[in-house]
């Protein structure tokens, strides 16, 4: 027998149990793009503001005039998330919306409150929680995916940082006078030199058709030639799949605080 409080679709899918935590929109607001290195060769991106002072937060981003943002870490010592764009110019603005898990929202003592047996809220109709309409997931590299949603204002969820490293085939350079520049050679071996292209990208998102599609998309991060020099073996490749949710945010005020 059920117990305690549910929600479930026409199709009886649960879409929410009392028993456990939602995250509920702490913030929103709009940064804008900087002539801002990151990786060896994405050119501009933007950081999250506040992001430091909520360190478990989910980040949505939306916004960006169609152009692609994905996940780049942590920026220095300042603890705010940084995301790399693929080519926005300076200035170009990204919407954010930070949630943070419902047990953080203090009680309103109105409207309807769930709680669970610890006594955390798990929804309340006072906050506006996250709306996931779909996850897009994989390597990015092996193709792109996109939903649309008409009529509403999407925006997108990425966990973590993902993306991709492949090294591409080698050119063997001589020993024979040549030098190491010299492209005398096809194969390795003796005192051979060698160089390589790197494939390096990191995996996110871009929202376009006025906000009603979401798409993955690849943004260089280290396409970088390496060498020529000494021949030595190439680093393993490895790929880090992207798991981004597709977010409603239709209606959602941009640059408020919510609680």
């Amino acid at each position: 027998m059920a117990q305690g409080f549910e929600i479930c679709d026409a199709n009886g899918k649960m879409q929410f149990n009392g028993d456990m935590l939602t995250y509920a929109l702490r913030v929103s607001g709009t940064t804008y793009v900087e002539d801002r290195k990151v990786g060896n060769t994405c050119p501009t991106s933007f950081l999250i503001p506040t992001s430091q002072t909520y360190p478990n937060a989910l980040i949505v981003i939306g916004g960006g005039n169609g152009y692609a943002a994905a996940s780049a870490g942590i920026w220095g010592s300042t603890g705010q998330k940084i995301y790399g764009t693929n080519g926005a110019p300076a200035g170009t603005p990204f919407t954010y919306y930070i949630f943070e898990k419902s047990n953080t929202i203090p009680a309103s003592g109105f409207g309807l409150e769930v709680r669970n047996a610890a006594n955390e809220i798990t929804f309340s109709t006072n906050q506006r929680v996250m709306r996931v309409l779909n996850l897009l997931s994989g390597n990015t590299v092996d193709g792109e995916q996109v939903v649309t949603y008409g009529g509403r204002q999407l925006a997108f969820c990425q966990g973590a940082w993902a993306g991709h490293r492949i090294s591409g085939e080698k050119s063997y350079y001589g020993d024979g006078g040549g030098g190491p520049t010299s492209p005398d050679q096809d194969t390795g071996g003796g005192n051979s030199y060698s160089s390589w292209q790197n494939d390096g990208k990191i995996y996110g998102g871009l929202v376009a058709d006025s906000g009603q599609t979401v798409r993955t998309r690849m943004v260089s991060w280290d396409d970088v030639q390496i060498g020529p020099g000494p021949d030595t073996d190439q680093p393993p490749d490895f790929y880090i799949p992207l798991n981004m949710f597709v977010v409603d945010v239709t209606g959602v005020p941009v640059g408020q605080q919510f609680y």
